[in-house]
């Protein structure tokens, strides 16, 4: 039975011992199943090690998924779709529960990663059948790669809006009408560009870069929450209010669940950075551990965090009516100027804020590039040797070409905005559309394959709760993707109709045309180390490669009966295919069976014991 670290009995008297991390050890430690005779398996691939491998620590992957995650940037500058469709209830609760069920996604996709630890569109093609695998790889790749570079646009352009407010605060003429777009786009391109070359030039300071994020955010939060309390001008509202008021007389929409539902774009735009983390495997150490809880850990980090941000704005939250004067002006800084009636107190305010894009922003282009990297490697992205150059004397071993790829394609939608904001928040819209997509095919697969699949992974649930929870998760997940189509308020214009679905749509298509004019013919599915699969008890590492009576057969762990009277041994193979229902098959140790089985990774066995039988000479030497 695993061990628990339990939290002092008394924190007054052994502060100096408390870990905040003991938290989320206990919650991993209840979830997951971590028996010491566990076998452990994890899918090893053929790709030369050509990024630094301990570019990242966990502590640095849970740093650079609360920035992508971060309810500081994220709820503020999507305030006005929780304001409309319900305010306080729908902003508070809706993110709790977003939270809470997007934690669920984060544990039933950990347990993918831990088993095959690689950008999603690998565990794709090594969870579908056979006839099924290229193309479930291919749209997975590419949902994944549009995905993130559109919420690595949203999360910059969100930053730029912000910036514009901030110069706007006092006087809102200062900028006209005809030109705000324009100079929202500079400020955007702005921030790109600053972003990207960090991540060109000083990629050997992200882990320093993600440490200091987590507590640039917690410091944020604290400064933000306190300063609104003191400087608060006006009466506050109750607790009650704060938590459970409900108005969606601004969206227009008659229904309150409905508006609720709708609500949840707010949150999902926060939180769904989450899935975006493993394509980061190359550069960790020990990806199959670090990714899955850097993911769970971040989400649980940013829900907490965002709770307690989020109570005391809306205990100083002025009328709602009165936030939405007009749209130069984020509602967010209206909430600062109104609250506090100070101009300094207000700047200083945004300033946390606009802190923390810097860090969202580096996370963005980070793992946008590495995505685009980890697919070029399997042929997915036309020019994909360009995508994959890393430059072997570089001190920053980065795939710089990748990054410059993710930095035009956000430079290319924030062109979209000059000609049509429709468009541009389509594609924006879209971003949570194509990465609920791409994390959904796995998590399918994994359901299909009746969880047999993950079985032996190094991180996984316990086998009634995982189900529980990878049921959830994909419900959740499609959910989602219904919630972002609506638009946030009705009646609606040519302007304001929401055309996320319509994007989409597109996207699909064009997956789908690129697929069959040039993906089926040089697109591969991910290299597989067939003869190299490290498997092991916990804490001890055992040999892939095992003397079976006197010949070698690799992919096979030789295991001691349970029974400590029987001189026989048990085998296991090095990988299983989940789509077989046999799960106990006898295995003859003739070695001409061994290797007709070692041939053929789709045969998922629970091996009885055999008494073995010699060979021959003969069939020996043949």
């Amino acid at each position: 039975m695993p061990d628990y670290r339990l939290l002092p009995e008394t924190l007054a008297e052994n502060i100096t011992h408390f870990d905040p991390n003991e938290i989320f050890e206990n919650l991993h430690t209840a979830l997951h199943d971590e028996g010491n005779d566990q076998v452990e398996v994890v899918e090893q691939f053929k790709y030369e090690q050509e990024l630094d491998k301990s570019l990242l620590s966990l502590s640095s992957v849970v740093g650079l998924g609360f920035g992508l995650m971060s309810p500081v940037l994220g709820m503020c500058t999507s305030m006005s779709i929780g304001l409309k469709n319900g305010g306080p209830l729908t902003i508070i609760m809706g993110f709790l529960l977003s939270g809470i069920s997007i934690w669920f996604c984060s544990l039933s996709l950990g347990e993918v990663v831990s088993k095959f630890p690689m950008e999603l569109h690998g565990s794709s093609a090594l969870l579908a059948p056979d006839s099924l695998k290229l193309i479930c790889s291919w749209y997975t790749g590419w949902l994944m790669l549009i995905g993130n570079w559109t919420m690595s646009t949203s999360i910059t352009y969100a930053g730029a809006q912000l910036t514009i407010s901030l110069i706007l605060m006092n006087n809102s003429d200062l900028i006209s009408e005809a030109n705000l777009i324009f100079f929202t786009v500079i400020v955007f391109y702005m921030v790109v560009t600053i972003v990207g070359l960090v991540n060109l030039k000083f990629s050997r300071f992200i882990e320093i870069i993600n440490k200091i994020c987590v507590l640039w955010i917690i410091y944020a939060i604290i400064f933000i929450d306190i300063l609104l309390l003191i400087f608060h001008s006006g009466k506050f509202r109750s607790l009650k209010y704060a938590l459970f008021h409900f108005d969606n007389h601004l969206s227009g929409y008659g229904s309150g669940v409905l508006s609720f539902i709708i609500g949840f774009q707010q949150s999902n735009f926060t939180l769904q950075g989450f899935s975006m983390l493993p394509a980061l495997s190359e550069e960790v150490k020990r990806p199959e551990n670090d990714i899955p809880r850097g993911m769970s850990n971040a989400v649980l980090l940013s829900t907490l965090s965002g709770v307690i941000f989020l109570i005391p704005i809306l205990i100083i939250l002025p009328d709602i009516d009165t936030l939405f004067t007009g749209h130069k002006i984020l509602p967010i800084v209206n909430i600062f100027t109104k609250s506090t009636n100070s101009t300094v107190v207000s700047i200083f305010l945004v300033l946390m804020i606009l802190g923390n894009l810097f860090f969202s922003g580096i996370g963005s282009i980070t793992t946008s590039s590495r995505s685009v990297y980890s697919f070029s490697r399997d042929r997915g992205i036309p020019y994909h040797n360009l995508w994959t150059y890393v430059d072997p004397s570089s001190v920053s071993k980065v795939p710089k070409y990748s990054i410059w790829l993710s930095m035009a394609i956000s430079y290319f939608l924030g062109l979209l905005a000059l000609f049509s904001t429709a468009a541009f928040n389509a594609f924006i819209g879209a971003a949570v559309l194509c990465l609920c997509s791409a994390t959904v095919i796995p998590l399918i697969l994994v359901l299909f394959s009746r969880r047999r699949v993950i079985r032996n992974a190094p991180v996984k649930m316990k086998y009634k709760l995982g189900w529980i929870v990878n049921i959830i998760s994909v419900l959740w997940l499609l959910l989602s993707m219904v919630s972002v189509c609506f638009p946030p308020q009705i009646p609606v214009t040519f302007q304001t109709m929401n055309y996320a679905l319509i994007v989409y749509i597109f996207c699909l298509i064009s997956i789908t045309v690129l697929y069959f004019k040039w993906g089926k013919y040089n697109f591969q599915l991910p290299s597989v180390d067939e003869m190299n699969k490290p498997r092991k008890l916990k804490n001890e590492s055992i040999n892939t490669t095992t003397a079976v009576n006197g010949n070698n057969v690799s992919g096979y762990v030789p295991l001691q009966d349970l029974d400590s009277d029987s001189n026989t041994e048990r085998l296991e193979p090095a990988t299983s295919n989940p789509f077989d229902d046999d799960s106990a098959t006898a295995i003859d140790k003739d070695r001409d069976t061994i290797n007709s089985e070692q041939n053929s990774r789709e045969l998922d066995l629970e091996l009885a014991t055999t008494e073995p039988n010699p060979f021959e000479e003969d069939e020996r030497n043949k």
